[in-house]
């Protein structure tokens, strides 16, 4: 049947694939270019026009321009982590910023950076835990020349499967102390000192550009911590004694959370670069970092409604298990008010324990909120400061779901 297809001029089932395939970025990228959000001056319009009973998302440009201003500071090229918030909004009103690079961490990651920018983007593929096909994918289809790796058996696999050509580099992660980080990222990636130096070599041997990073730790509030895992860093490279081609901070940066006051994008910065400064690198070498939380932290808004109250106890239509899985841990705090469309609020505060929807007892913040005495049922509470994960890590459960997402122009 095919042949006779053939003769007759018209495309084979396998010629239909072909073409099929290879329009799908283009096709992926007017996809998310078509989701357009509605606009709202502000979260009180957002309230006074919609009256949600379900949860409402804000995305709030202005933020995510102001954070990528701020990172046009760094002293090196800045990836935004995709996982932290890959909503195509965020991506794109990063990309219109200058954050054209990403650090992504799968095929899907990657697919989606593909059909929203084309080759225009840079592509990092930090995870250093990889599939074969997601190697061989990312290096044929997608043309990505970075990976990092932690151990032997992945270097193998990327040596294996990635095109290997001049512009290939494996970076060894390097697992350091998180400091005063929130969340310790080297207890699962990194590799020992002595572990990294090998690894170094083994890539150094294999003929390949060779780069060293770390991660210091989700919500780090010590500047300090890049400087001392820079030392680190130059300890293990001089041991080594390979070239560095690339040397990636990664992220940790963190967010104005209440309750953390860190210090200013700008200490980090410095801080990097007088740790960088006293290693002896090529004059060649690339500087790299992976701003995830610190980018969109400020940049979403979650406007959810008082479905119970019990006592000193209320029950949200959105929770851990939705866009708060965040809010589970007891140091997680974030900026609240209430929203009454008829009366006025008690001047009075008092704290209170939040429960989300679902049936799961577990389905509870870590920290209370401290809201109006008199909140009460219809109430809506708008959460701040939750562009970071809140999106990326909802679920399903039980059928709740956040949906509906619009954007906050003021």
């Amino acid at each position: 049947m095919n042949s006779a297809l053939a003769a007759a001029g018209a495309p084979t089932p396998a010629q239909l694939f072909d073409r099929v395939k290879e329009a799908l970025p283009s096709l992926e990228r007017a996809r998310q270019k078509g989701r357009e959000l509605d606009n709202f001056p502000s979260v009180d319009a957002v309230v006074q026009e919609l009256e949600p009973s379900e949860p409402v998302f804000c995305i709030h440009p202005s933020e995510l321009r102001a954070a990528a201003r701020r990172f046009r500071a760094f002293p090196g090229r800045v990836l935004y982590a995709v996982k932290c918030n890959p909503h195509p909004a965020v991506l794109e009103t990063l990309f219109d910023e200058g954050i054209t690079d990403f650090d992504v961490a799968s095929l899907d990651e990657i697919k989606l950076i593909h059909g929203l920018f084309g080759g225009k983007a840079g592509q990092y593929f930090n995870n250093p835990a990889k599939t074969r096909p997601a190697i061989r994918i990312a290096s044929q289809e997608h043309q990505i020349r970075f990976y990092t790796v932690d151990c032997e058996g992945e270097i193998d696999k990327i040596l294996e499967e990635a095109e290997r050509d001049s512009d290939l580099v494996i970076a060894v992660r390097l697992a350091t102390q998180s400091g005063d980080a929130r969340y310790a990222l080297s207890t699962k990636f990194g590799a020992a000192p002595a572990d990294a130096v090998r690894l170094l070599q083994k890539i150094g041997q294999a003929g390949v550009r060779a780069g060293i990073s770390f991660h210091v730790g989700s919500q780090c509030l010590s500047p300090s911590a890049f400087e001392k895992a820079i030392e680190l860093m130059g300890s293990v490279a001089r041991k080594a004694r390979v070239p560095l081609h690339v040397l990636n901070v990664g992220g940790g940066f963190p967010a104005p959370y209440p309750g953390d006051d860190p210090k200013t994008i700008e200490h980090y910065f410095s801080r990097i670069v007088i740790g960088r400064r006293k290693l002896d690198l090529p004059s060649g070498c690339l500087l790299l970092c992976e701003p995830g939380r610190s980018l969109v932290a400020t940049a979403g808004t979650a406007v959810l409604q008082v479905v119970v109250r019990r006592g000193d106890c209320v029950f949200l239509n959105d929770g851990v298990f939705g866009t708060l899985q965040e809010l589970g841990h007891p140091k997680e705090r974030r900026p609240t008010r209430v929203i009454r469309k008829v009366g006025s609020l008690s001047a009075r505060l008092a704290q209170f324990k939040v429960y989300g929807p679902t049936c799961d007892s577990n389905d509870v913040l870590g920290a209370p909120f401290l809201l109006p005495a008199d909140v009460r049922e219809g109430d809506w509470i708008e959460v701040g400061m939750m562009g970071a994960y809140s999106l990326s890590m909802r679920t399903r459960f039980n059928g709740f779901h956040a949906d509906k997402i619009v954007a906050v122009t003021n």
